[in-house]
Order: C-alpha cells, then structure tokens, then sequence
C-alpha cells in the first residue's frame, strides 16, 4: 500500500485540496461568548467552526485615556525577543546510527546547549534576562527519549575526540589552531552540562523559566499547519495536547502559544482561547492588514473578536538578525556555513567520524569565516573566534541603537509606548549563525546601557503593563515565502492534503460512535490518532517544497497514512502483522497517552 500512495490513492475524498480549502483564507465571521468544549449551545459556522460577535474592548485605567497614554509614553519601550525551537519527530530505535537523527543531535551541540550557555553565564554575572523561548512537542517529546539522549551524548563525544584531535593536528602549523581549541573547550563544556544534566535538558530550560528569565510557549502537537485542516476536531487536538504537554514539562499551564509557520486563519482564535491561550505571535501583515487596520500597526498587540491577543512581527528589526545579505549574520567575520571539515580534512582522519557508509558529510567542525560575499569557498580565510566575537558584541550595540531610535520615533507617531516583536526559529543562533548565541547574551548585557530607552521583555510582560490593545480580525497569514499557504499547498505537495483530510474525517468518526471500546480497539484508535498526528506535520510539506530531504519527507507521510489505514483494518477483523504494528509503537511513542475521543466534534 505504502508504494500506492498518491494523489489519486485510497484516501482522496472528494474534490481537490485547492477547492476544499477555497472557502477558508478569506471567510469572515461572526463570534460569539466563549462556550465549553462539547459544543453544546455553540454557535457554528458552515465548517463548523465556533463563531463570536464582536463587541468593543475597553482598557480600564485611571483617567481619560488621553491622558494614560500621555503618562504611558514616558516609560521605556518594550522589545520582544521570541525563540521558536522546533524540529519534527524523528525517532529509529532499530538504528544504532540514522542520518536524519542528527537534525535533533546538531542543533542540540550548535543551538541548545549554546543557549543555556547563555542564560547560564547571564545568571552568573547577574545580567536581567527576559525573552521568549518555545519548544514545539515533537522537539521535547524527542529531548525525553533516553535512546535519543544516549546517542546525544555519543554524538557530543565523537565530536570532542574528533576536536581532540584536530588541536593536536595543528598545534605543530597553527593553521586554524585558536578555533581547533576553542572547539575542544566547548565540546567539554558541553559535555560536563550534559552529564550534570543527566541529558535532561528541559530540566534546565525549565528552571530557568521558574527563575523568570524566559517565558515559555507552548504549540500544536506536532506543528501541524492549522489553517489548512478539514476538521476543526484535529485543530482542537493539536492545540490540546501541545498545552497539556507544555503543563506536564513545566508545570504550568502556557500562555502564549506559537502557531506553526505562525500561520492564522480566521476562526482560530476562539479555538485557542477555550484552550487558556492567552495570546500568538502573527507575521507582520497578519496585523497590519487586520480588520479594521490598528492604528499602530505591529507597534502594538491587537486583540482578536475571541479576546486572543496578537503580536505582530516587526519586520526591520527581524530582517537586520536573520538576512545574511544584509544583516548581521553576513559579516565577513563570522564562521563561513559552507565550509566543513566533513569535507576539508584528510578521508583517513575524519573517517572514524563519519557514518559507516563512509560518505563525506557535515562534522560541525568548521575552520573559515564568511570572508565576503562573493569570495569563492576554496579561498575563504580563517575564522577567528575572537574576532567573530567582537563582532557580536558592535552588532548587539548596533540592533539596540536602532531600536532606540526607532521606539522614538514610534512615540511619536502613536503617543505611547511601542511594543516591538523580534521572533526568530530558535536554530538561528548557533547551527544558521555560529556566533548568534554570542549576540544574545551581549544584547542582554549591553542593554543596562539603554535602560531610560528600552527594555528586553516577553510578550506576557507586555501584557500585564499599560496600553492599547485595539480589537480587529487579523488577516490570514503565515511567515512562510509569499506570506500566505503556498510552501504549504503547491504543485509538489498538494497530493498530501486529500489523504489529511480522509484521516481527519475517519478521526473524527470513529471518535464519535465508538462509545465504550475495549482494550484492544481503544489501542487502535489510540495508536491511529498518533498516526495522523505525524502524518500532519507541517515539516514534510515544507522539505517537499523546498526539496530538500524529499524522499525522507514523502517516505514518512506515506508510513503514517499506511499505518493509519492498516490500523483502521484491525477495527473490521483484519489486523496487521503483530511484529510489524509492534515495531510501529516502538517508533511513533509522541504522546503516550493520548485519547482518540480528543478528535469528538
């Protein structure tokens, strides 16, 4: 069945995605008072989403609210640094050593690690330090799994022999020397936090979260593209489960939650709001192009019909941290991405490091710096981490003056303080951008010198202070090329949406007529709703798109949808292979207790 799949397969449905979908990104409705979970009383529109009326939101303050925002605009304003760390679920038991596991281990030694680094030598020289951090659950679901902690560790130790070794190499020539040693010294660092965490990361994420230096967010079960869905049951289970993960890692309920892509259709924020989200972060157009336009632009939160509040992505200041053409990360003295010693080194001293099929690839281990843009990569020059950090610290100094002048000139036009939104994918600072963590922290430690003028805060210290939040429906958006849904629903990947929206149908189905199941059939549909959870990861149709890692991508959908119907076959007496669905839990174990009725409409 698996080699069958395709867009004329077993679970087309009706109709072709595009006119499925037709009636969702501009439709405009009408909402209603919050209503419970079972939909009783509710009021829904034509797809069955729950609907709301408008009515106008008033800030109580004292005095005219002239004269609060007069006395408002006095204070310091506010910008926001929000991480979203996220990867897709991706776990092999049955492998000692699988390729695509090493998305998680890279990012874990260039960006989560590094990040903690952060916070941890903030707390230390006492530096106030405020932002907003997001793990998606695939991420922590994957960060809990001792398998993948131990061959975490082993990565992170075949990395510092490898860096080991690579000092002892240059010692006698000095040619990339200092960041040989910087290597090896980083690579232990690592190591003994990892030990002393006993690979429990999230622990230290999370204390740093009760101590108040970041603010978490919780997000959909497994980054599925909510927008696109058929069924406002699946939408309502992935916002679920990823707010009840996020309780059960950090022992408290999240306000904030990261939409996946931060993509938004109207209707989402009354299905957010009755699961306690308090507010979202939008692309920049998703508020600008609201309805009514809000005054103020990005330069402040909105609040939807539904009482959802939305931030909106400034797009100067994002563009100066994450282009490599014209922001920082391009500076001819930081670490060069495309030059690896996976590559460079000699094939007998790297291969003990390589994977046992020998091919040459990527090791983390990098010599050269950017040089300049258009200098060919057999003639980049050295990297020098000192230099590179140097820059780091020019760089944060740069980001803030400009954010000085821009939250002035933005008093000026809307008579209070700004709320500026600086989100970035986590994996920017540090696998994108080596040095990126090092911006961070010198953000925070040069941002005493700008204290009359700004403040580093997080979106849920914006909104427990004073000011405006006018009430519009935001637009239909992502932060996806285009700004809309096209990475998501396009020629090369449209083929996956009929098969999405059959599951979610059969979901929905089987979660309202089975009743009483008994142990076996609520394993089934246990274990089919996981299925369709992974199925509906935004991140396959996103490699599809940018074809990437396409023949992984299209392999896992088709291996979730296959498992999902094979299940769906042991409902009518016709079970798969036992070793085989048993090897099927072994590997899809994300959300363990997981209830199919979560799909009920």
């Amino acid at each position: 069945m698996v080699g069958s799949l395709g867009a004329q397969g077993r679970a087309c449905g009706d109709g072709s995605p595009v006119e499925r979908l037709r009636r969702w990104p501009g439709q405009e409705l009408v909402f209603r008072r919050r209503a419970p979970p079972n939909v009783q009383g509710r009021t829904l529109d034509d797809d069955g989403w729950p609907t709301r009326r408008m009515r106008p939101h008033v800030e109580r303050r004292g005095g005219s609210p002239g004269d609060s925002r007069r006395m408002n605009a006095m204070e310091p304003g506010q910008v926001m640094l929000v991480l979203h760390s996220h990867l897709p679920f991706v776990h092999h038991p049955d492998f000692r050593d699988f390729l695509e596991e090493d998305w998680l281990f890279e990012a874990i030694m260039e960006t989560y690690l590094p990040l903690l680094f952060v916070l941890r030598d903030l707390e230390r020289d006492g530096i106030p330090c405020r932002l907003g951090v997001g793990l998606t659950p695939p991420l922590m679901s994957m960060l809990r799994l001792k398998d993948l902690q131990e061959k975490a560790r082993r990565y992170l130790e075949k990395r510092r022999q490898l860096a080991e070794e690579e000092v002892r190499r240059r010692e006698k020539s000095d040619d990339g020397l200092e960041a040989a040693q910087h290597y090896e010294k980083r690579l232990n660092q690592m190591l003994d936090l990892w030990d002393g965490l006993d690979g429990d990361i999230l622990r230290e994420f999370r204390r740093h979260r009760d101590e108040g230096r970041i603010e978490t967010l919780a997000s959909a079960a497994t980054h599925g593209f909510l927008p696109l869905f058929l069924k406002p049951s699946s939408v309502r289970a992935q916002i679920t489960l990823g707010m009840d993960l996020h309780e059960e890692v950090f022992g408290e309920q999240a306000k904030g939650f990261w939409l996946p892509e931060c993509a938004y259709r109207p209707g989402l924020d009354a299905l957010l709001v009755e699961a306690g989200v308090e507010w979202v972060v939008l692309d920049g157009h998703g508020v600008t192009q609201a309805k009514p336009p809000p005054p103020c632009g990005t330069a402040r939160p909105i609040r939807t019909p539904a009482g959802l509040v939305a931030f909106g992505r400034d797009r100067s200041c994002s563009e100066e941290v994450w282009s490599n053409q014209v922001g920082y990360p391009g500076d001819p003295q930081y670490r060069e991405l495309y030059r690896d010693l996976g590559f460079d080194g000699d094939y007998t001293h790297i291969r003990p490091y390589l994977k046992s099929d020998g091919v040459r690839r990527n090791l983390g281990l990098k010599f050269h710096r950017i040089t300049g843009p258009d200098v060919p990569l057999d003639e980049k020059a050295p990297w020098s981490p000192a230099a590179a950090r140097a820059r780091t610290r020019i760089h944060a100094r740069d980001f803030l003056e400009k954010r000085k002048t821009q939250i002035r000139d933005l008093k000026e036009g809307i008579g209070e303080v700004p709320a500026i939104l600086a989100p970035f994918d986590t994996e920017l600072f540090g696998h994108w951008w080596y040095e990126g963590p090092w911006f961070i922290e010198e953000l925070f430690r040069q941002a005493c010198d700008f204290s009359s003028d700004l403040r580093l805060v997080s979106p849920g210290d914006v909104l427990r202070a004073p000011g405006s939040r006018p009430e519009a429906r935001p637009h239909a958006s992502s932060w996806g090329r285009g700004g809309f849904y096209e990475v998501w629903l396009n020629d090369r990947n449209q083929w996956f949406w009929p098969y999405l929206h059959e599951m979610e149908e059969r979901m929905e189905s089987h979660a309202s007529s089975v009743e009483d199941p008994d142990t076996r059939t609520r394993a089934i549909l246990d274990q089919m709703a996981r299925e369709l959870l992974l199925a509906q990861s935004s991140d396959w149709l996103f490699i599809v798109t940018m074809e990437t890692s396409t023949w992984y991508a299209e392999k896992r959908f088709r291996d979730h949808v296959h498992r999902f119907f094979a299940l769906e076959d042991g409902l009518r007496g016709s079970p798969p292979d036992a070793e085989e669905e048993a090897r099927w839990r072994h590997q899809d174990v994300l959300f363990p207790s997981v209830d199919f009725r979560l799909w009920s409409p």
